[in-house]
């Protein structure tokens, strides 16, 4: 008959568990008998040993009934093998409630964890009479999980503690089950422990294993780099910055900032810093100190930068800029002309560039103003910066605005992972130049006054305000004064663009600068080509309603279609020179609805004048080839029909043998117009 045991436990959970561990060891040689004093005793109770899973339990059981045996002992207990990896995973140095349901069982549970290698930790014992723990967001109980405060974020149960292997020992020697049992007993016993051991090892030696790599990765860094933990310990800290403290970077790791940090106002930065960089002076090194704030980690990355390693950042920035044709292309020496009136408008332009206000461009269509624009950023103090150009009537409201102030991540259906830059904030240190700004949106034009009032936007979705310096050149062909006395365009808007006003004068003022541009726009061309006596002259007639622009598409016309390698008064477009004939263009020739027949004329009229501009005749065959070869086939017949269709608008001349077709003056305009659509 086999001996008996009877165990005595507080809860019916804990009562269960210590059943199942006395069962698995011991069953075999021993009777177990199993209580609870929450689901009652009774009243009286007799066996040879009795085994109590805790102090308050035992005293509790002697109060609720009679108890009779030879051997009565409370058993010792550690922590379930099984959720020591939950406990691995908590990060290191975080503060840790140990919630039981009795001061004693608490402090028996930390002395467990601390025993079983779990030292990666700082354990808080709870107490009842206690609600709120400051900075601590993670608790561990053994099954005792309804206690722990509200505030507590993370709530790990480590499930029912197990009796320790000194406990087991001492049944077994009660019970003289023999040594030879009591070694299969110890194994079973400690199969479990190297199980948990063998976890622990690994965990530890990848834990060092990934700690000594960040190290190394920080160490390559040329920036100092520290980061700080919520409890302001020094988590990450580079030798480059142990360099500058003339620290070691093992002193640092874990320490308070305050204590690795004595100057108090970079303290202060890294902490509750609201710039994301800012400037300082560390034994007579000047750094630009970059702070960033990792919501998900709670943690606060700075990294130290040299003003000199600034300086090479900043400057591979303009050059990536400018790979991306954020730059300017013109400056003064490519405004044509010798003029008195627009020399005079040069000095004052170069004037106006050495100033830091905005600068307002008026003038007609055609003018230059671009021209302008690009040419006083590079006489400007920003020369070195960005300069990037708009054409703000080419988009929609909403395009624009996403164009002009970039926009956060999941800010509208579309709206590229990880966000977008704004051009303002890519032109930072630099330029932008908003042509047609007389066309924006009262919207755009809110958000356009707050970014040159406060020097800072937020983008489309966002949150953050970004400083920024930006000097804005803005440019119209219209009256936007009148505009805003009408309401169509905001009067405060108007008064802070106009600060600095340049207008550009148009061709008609400046007729003597004619043969210059006509000599400008043949070289620019790459055709060497002469031009007739009084050609200049007669071309001084004509009131150049579209100024700059229509006289240099009126010389690419004219090289088009000239015979030899001279340009003459026969090969003037005397039907283009009428008053408003432009806008009669474009109003007789509207843009075809269909999108496949406007990218075939696009294709046909840009083929044509390819051709022309080369020398050559445009047939049938050619274009059709062309077009083969672009994905889109064409067959000489369909080539044919549009062809016709063509020249029946004007915008070809169909010739015979060598001469081939050639585009007219109103089929560049049109060709213009499609281009513009396109886009």
């Amino acid at each position: 008959m086999k001996q008996s045991l009877t165990l005595i436990a507080g809860s019916r959970q804990t009562k269960q568990v210590l059943y199942e561990q006395l069962q698995q060891l011991l069953g075999d040689y021993v009777q177990i008998e199993i209580y609870s004093t929450d689901e009652g005793l009774p009243t009286q109770l007799t066996d040879d040993f009795f085994l109590f899973s805790s102090e308050v339990t035992r005293l509790e059981a002697h109060e609720a009934c009679e108890i009779n045996g030879k051997e009565m002992m409370v058993g010792k207990r550690t922590i379930h093998h099984r959720f020591i990896g939950q406990l691995l995973k908590i990060p290191v140095n975080s503060d840790v409630l140990i919630v039981n349901d009795d001061d004693t069982a608490t402090i028996e549970v930390i002395e467990s964890l601390y025993q079983l290698g779990i030292d990666h930790l700082r354990f808080i014992p709870y107490k009842k009479d206690q609600i709120y723990y400051e900075n601590i967001d993670i608790a561990i109980s053994p099954g005792e999980t309804h206690l722990c405060p509200p505030s507590i974020n993370k709530v790990i149960d480590i499930g029912v503690r197990l009796f320790d292997m000194a406990t087991i020992l001492k049944v077994v020697e009660y019970f003289c089950l023999g040594e030879k049992i009591s070694s299969l007993i110890s194994e079973r016993y400690i199969r479990n422990i190297i199980d948990l051991q063998r976890e622990l090892s690994f965990a530890e030696q990848n834990a060092k294993q990934m700690k000594q790599h960040i190290q190394n990765v920080v160490n390559t860094v040329d920036d100092g780099i520290i980061a700080i933990n919520k409890q302001h310990r020094v988590t990450v800290f580079n030798r480059r910055l142990g360099a500058l403290f003339h620290l070691p970077v093992n002193d640092a790791i874990n320490r308070q900032l305050e204590e690795v940090i004595v100057q108090q106002d970079l303290i202060d930065f890294i902490l509750n810093g609201n710039e994301e960089s800012k400037f300082f002076t560390i034994y007579g090194v000047d750094l630009v100190i970059f702070r960033h704030q990792m919501e998900t980690e709670d943690t606060i990355v700075a990294t130290f930068k040299s003003i000199r390693q600034a300086f090479e950042v900043e400057k591979m920035a303009q050059r990536e800029l400018k790979n991306k044709g954020f730059y300017a292309k013109y400056d003064f020496n490519d405004i044509v002309g010798d003029h008195p009136l627009l020399k005079e408008t040069k000095q004052i332009a170069k004037k106006l560039a050495l100033s830091e206000h905005p600068i307002l461009i008026q003038g007609e269509t055609g003018t230059g103003k671009e021209l302008f624009a690009h040419s006083i950023h590079l006489h400007s103090m920003r020369k070195n910066g960005p300069f990037i150009a708009i054409n703000c009537s080419a988009l929609t409201e909403n395009l624009l605005e996403s164009e002009l102030f970039g926009y956060e991540e999941g800010a509208f259906t579309g709206a590229q992972k990880g966000g977008k830059k704004g051009l303002f904030e890519l032109a930072d240190n630099g330029t932008i130049f908003l042509d047609e700004i007389g066309d924006i949106s009262l919207t755009v034009q809110s958000h356009l006054l707050r970014v040159l009032q406060e020097k800072e936007l937020r983008r489309i979705g966002g949150r953050k305000v970004i400083p920024i310096n930006v000097r804005v050149i803005a440019a119209t062909n219209k009256d936007i004064q009148q505009k805003s006395e009408e309401g169509s365009f905001r009067s405060d808007l108007f008064y802070r663009l106009n600060v600095l006003t340049l207008s550009v004068p148009p061709l008609r003022d400046r007729k003597t600068d004619i043969p210059l541009l006509v000599k400008h726009f043949i070289t620019k061309s790459g055709k060497w080509v002469k031009v007739e006596e009084n050609l200049p002259e007669q071309l001084q007639n004509h009131e150049w309603l579209g100024n700059i622009r229509e006289l240099k598409s009126t010389i690419d016309y004219m090289l088009t279609i000239c015979d030899g390698n001279k340009i003459e008064q026969k090969d003037i477009p005397y039907n283009r020179f009428q008053k408003n004939r432009k806008q009669e263009i474009v109003t007789s020739y509207p843009i075809p609805n269909n999108l496949l027949d406007m990218d075939e004329y696009k294709f046909i009229l840009e083929t044509i004048k390819q051709c022309n501009d080369n020398g050559k005749p445009a047939s049938r065959q050619h274009i059709s080839m062309v077009s083969e070869e672009t994905g889109s086939f064409l067959s000489p017949q369909q080539v044919r029909r549009r062809l016709d269709y063509l020249e029946s608008k004007g915008f070809i001349t169909k010739g015979r043998g060598r001469s081939g077709t050639k585009i007219t003056m109103i089929g560049v305009e049109y060709l213009h117009q499609l281009e513009l659509h396109a886009t």
